[in-house]
């Protein structure tokens, strides 16, 4: 291999790295779950250009994330894309502008609803990751980011919002923000117990909600997944591996939400591929 071709593959390498591509997939699962629970009878293609629109989003929110972190990346990781010059800054910037563009450029071609939340995505986005270092809200902001995608995915199919997409969205939430505390719950009593709890309240949820044998497995699916993950934090101690497997957890609780309205098979099949996509995807770009 040559040496352009050797540098060509280490400059994509670096931009799957800024991006962290790895949990990409789940933001596809949230659209996907969001549509569902809005219609069952949702357009598959308004729902990919959903899908595609809210991984643009992502990766907008990953890159700007890092761009805003630089000088602390430059102290504490050195070896991150921008402080290590692997990517330059003004590129990065130029792509955040873009993917957001892009993003809602496929929002307003399918109305002003999803075109206008889509707006309020990316502001909650941007907020985030303006002041999420020492905010003690920035795990509500990260789970309303992840909710908000349940949101516009609903209106763009049936231009309104349910009580099953809010409830969902709520529960997601909460999802969200148990699993960005988990990792710091170090200490015992309620400090310690409430992450876990809002964890393992995603799993009860989805109990009451059954509807056949095959939501069954997947709970039971979800339950042993989010143990798991919970074991590995606070037993092990590898508490990133236990995050990042939180976070492919996002997919089988879309793929739940698919069940819970007895949506089409292949809607299911695709929230659980993206739950497999997430966790090989993890094996080789930081989740995290």
């Amino acid at each position: 291999m040559s040496s352009a071709e050797l540098a060509t593959r280490s400059t994509a390498a670096a931009w799957l790295q800024l991006a962290r591509v790895s949990n990409t997939p789940t933001v596809v699962s949230n659209a996907v779950a969001g549509a569902m629970l809005a219609s069952t009878a949702a357009d598959a293609g308004t729902i990919a250009v959903v899908a595609v629109a809210m991984a643009l989003f992502y990766t907008a929110g990953m890159i700007l994330n890092d761009v805003l972190d630089e000088e602390v990346d430059r102290r504490e990781r050195p070896e991150r894309p921008l402080p290590s010059g692997a990517v330059s800054r003004h590129a990065a910037i130029g792509a955040v502008v873009a993917l957001f563009v892009a993003g809602e450029a496929l929002l307003a071609g399918e109305g002003g609803e999803p075109f206008l939340a889509g707006l309020g995505l990316v502001a909650l986005i941007v907020g985030y990751d303006a002041w999420h270092k020492g905010n003690p809200l920035s795990p509500v902001l990260m789970g309303g980011c992840r909710a908000l995608v349940y949101v516009v995915a609903a209106l763009a199919v049936a231009g309104t919002v349910n009580v099953e997409v809010w409830a969902a969205a709520g529960v997601l939430l909460l999802y969200i923000v148990g699993l960005t505390q988990v990792a710091k719950a170090e200490r015992g009593g309620i400090v310690g117990a409430w992450p876990a709890a809002a964890v393992i309240g995603a799993v009860a949820y989805w109990v009451g909600w059954l509807q056949s044998a095959w939501m069954a497995v997947i709970v039971l699916a979800f339950a042993a997944w989010v143990a798991r993950a919970l074991w590995l934090v606070r037993a092990r101690r590898r508490i990133g591996t236990g995050v990042t497997g939180l976070i492919a957890g996002v997919s089988l609780f879309d793929a739940l939400a698919v069940a819970s309205v007895e949506g089409p098979a292949v809607a299911v099949a695709v929230c659980l591929a993206a739950f497999a996509a997430t966790v090989a995807l993890q094996t080789r770009i930081q989740g995290t």
